[in-house]
């Protein structure tokens, strides 16, 4: 068999699928540092099951902020299970949007603050939907070189591009041991 056969197949879908994943950012290095990060003032919803429906919470906490005069900021989720130990309908998260410390939001929304604290930062300019397993891949390598693991919970920023060219960049923050 000659490659010239496979060319047109390559061109056709590999090629594309590899722009595809460089444009969302797969190539892209996941930064990992220790660093001091917060404090966060953050409205949040409570969530309990799959991590899946987070992205669509969001929206309902964008809604609810805005229907009550606040302007989100950052997009910050608090996870507190592990997926690869929890089952899906008992993970819990918050996920909500920073806000101005002395904030006040009507139920069911609650506002909680996160203290300046030692973390280990992973960051990555990627989108939203490779972003979060690249970034954790990337922290599981690094502690597991160091005999640990990820500890929960994990607070997640993301922060979007303001250019459709670019894609935002998520940060992942895990407390030093």
């Amino acid at each position: 068999m000659s490659y010239k056969r496979f060319l047109p197949v390559l061109l056709a879908f590999v090629l594309p699928i590899l722009l595809v994943y460089a444009w969302w950012g797969g190539f892209n290095p996941v930064d990992i540092r220790s660093e001091v990060r917060g404090p966060y003032t953050y409205a949040y919803l409570e969530h309990t099951g799959d991590y899946a429906k987070l992205p669509k919470m969001l929206e309902e906490v964008r809604g609810q902020l805005k229907d009550q005069g606040i302007e989100p900021g950052l997009p910050i989720t608090v996870l507190y299970s592990d997926p690869a130990v929890v089952a899906k309908s008992e993970r819990r998260a918050r996920i909500g949007c920073l806000v101005p410390a002395g904030t006040v939001v009507k139920a069911p929304m609650q506002v909680d603050s996160i203290p300046a604290r030692s973390v280990l930062a992973a960051e990555v300019r990627a989108g939203m939907l490779l972003a979060p397993s690249r970034a954790y891949q990337a922290l599981a390598d690094h502690l597991a070189a160091q005999g640990k693991g990820i500890r929960m919970p994990t607070v997640e920023l993301y922060a979007a591009s303001d250019n459709v060219m670019n894609m935002g960049v998520l940060t992942v923050e895990v407390e030093q041991p």
